[in-house]
């Protein structure tokens, strides 16, 4: 007899838990408070446009590959990924607009035209930002945290020994570098 898993929610992760737990032999049984799956990541049709409900921006499509790999599927044959040259738009309530490019320098270059600040002070903040991305992905986005064999991981040893580099007891409004101001004053990240 197969046993049963239980899944609430039918978003994202919820669809994700799904086909991992059908893959490994499970009965699965979902609850959904909507009257579609999906969560975010759902769309509605209204006056003849189609309006996507969730985020603008897709990453990290290596995990979306993955779940139709685990069902013998060619991911291509489904989706087809194009980077974009603007991945996002910002826009601020007193007009101000950012348009977060794809190529690193490009980024930097926008932002620091548009909040007037050094090139090297937003360069340097995105490093320290990809060292402790780079510190805690393989611990918190590819590692199960119910499993003990994460915590004495390799991964995790590095992140601690580095753990000085994660300001762990500071807040980001704390950390972000004093000299990253607009000329309001407000802090930009």
């Amino acid at each position: 007899m197969k046993k049963t898993a239980i899944v609430i929610g039918t978003g994202i992760a919820g669809l994700a838990t799904i086909l991992r737990l059908l893959q490994k032999g499970y009965r699965v049984k979902a609850f959904e408070s909507n009257d579609y799956v999906g969560g975010k990541i759902t769309s509605f049709h209204n006056k003849g446009y189609r309006w996507d409900m969730g985020p603008s921006l897709f990453t990290m499509p290596q995990y979306v590959n993955e779940l139709f790999e685990l069902f013998g599927e060619n991911p291509k044959d489904h989706f087809n990924y194009t980077r974009k040259k603007v991945l996002c738009n910002y826009f601020w309530e007193d007009g101000t607009t950012l348009s977060a490019k794809s190529d690193p320098s490009l980024f930097v270059n926008e932002v620091s035209q548009t909040f007037n600040v050094d090139p090297m002070i937003i360069a340097e903040y995105l490093k320290k930002s990809k060292l402790k991305y780079d510190l805690t992905a393989p611990i918190f986005l590819e590692k199960s945290l119910h499993r003990w064999a994460t915590y004495f991981s390799f991964a995790t040893l590095k992140a601690l020994f580095n753990s000085v580099h994660l300001n762990l007891f500071e807040s980001l409004n704390h950390h972000q570098p004093t000299k990253i101001k607009t000329q309001e004053t407000d802090p930009v990240f």
